[in-house]
């Protein structure tokens, strides 16, 4: 099994925490789409899709316009099916994708794998397909699914992962992926563990946004200030609690699970170090 990072978009948005750790509400940051792309012995699997290549070349006005506020350079080469063909594979041989969400910065690039089945908890499917609030309404982009996915929604059986409910296992190849509820964000948001051996590596999605939040030992300050810290966490739906039993999952297991989140660079970065 092999596992590589990917930075599926990169962001230069308003009160992103910048390259030497500092940043402003009214200053622009950097932040990354980080994607997993996984050589199951078995196929290939994607945490995740980041934005697609019809996103750069034939975007909707609603896409367009989050582009543009994230300050989004769309990047042909940023995209997944991109990274996985400059890498020697063929994108047809992407089997499966776990999604965090389907918010349409995490699910873009789903009609360009569009043999693969498409993991998520049955809340996201739900909430993609019928949504409630305008949030949802363009956050969900019915060009992400026009191909018709083949979905694969899970749910919760009674199954646990170092104590905290999840969804039962899924094999693939020598792979394992165990899915986790992180629900606020959106009404079906999962972190997506995946086993490295005798560890783990836990994607978290959009539960958090900066290394810190979930940091076991270090106290917390975002270099953005108290006023991004409120947008994160009520305009965003990115509820501490989840920080909170992360954090817990660190301080007992921190020997055998690694976290990361989509947006954090500086998370990004240690993870493409040798």
């Amino acid at each position: 099994m092999r596992i590589y990072h990917l930075n599926c978009g990169t962001m230069h948005a308003f009160g992103f925490p910048r390259d030497d750790n500092t940043g402003g509400f009214f200053k622009r940051g950097h932040g990354v789409i980080h994607c997993l792309l996984v050589d199951t012995g078995d196929g290939l699997a994607l945490v995740d899709t980041g934005w697609g290549v019809r996103d750069y070349t034939a975007p909707s006005s609603v896409v367009r316009q989050f582009a543009d506020i994230i300050g989004c350079p769309c990047d042909l080469n940023e995209t997944a099916i991109r990274q996985v063909e400059s890498r020697g594979y063929d994108p047809a041989d992407v089997k499966h994708i776990f999604l965090t969400h389907m918010h349409l910065d995490h699910a873009g690039g789903l009609p360009d794998f569009p043999a693969a089945t498409v993991h998520l908890f049955a809340d996201e499917l739900e909430a993609c397909l019928h949504p409630r609030t305008l949030v949802e309404w363009r956050a969900y982009r019915p060009e992400h699914r026009a191909h018709g996915p083949k979905w694969q929604p899970h749910r919760l059986q009674g199954d646990q992962w170092f104590g905290v409910d999840c969804a039962p296992p899924v094999r693939v190849g020598e792979a394992e992926f165990v899915m986790v509820p992180f629900t606020g964000h959106t009404r079906g948001h999962c972190g997506v563990a995946l086993r490295m051996g005798d560890r783990w590596l836990l994607h978290c999605g959009d539960v958090y946004g900066y290394y810190r939040q979930v940091d076991p030992v270090q106290p917390y300050a975002h270099p953005s200030g108290k006023l991004m810290e409120f947008v994160v966490t009520t305009g965003f739906k990115m509820p501490r609690r989840h920080w909170a039993r992360i954090r817990k999952l660190l301080q007992a297991h921190g020997d055998r699970i690694q976290t990361l989140c989509t947006h954090d660079a500086h998370e990004f970065e240690l993870c493409m170090t040798p």
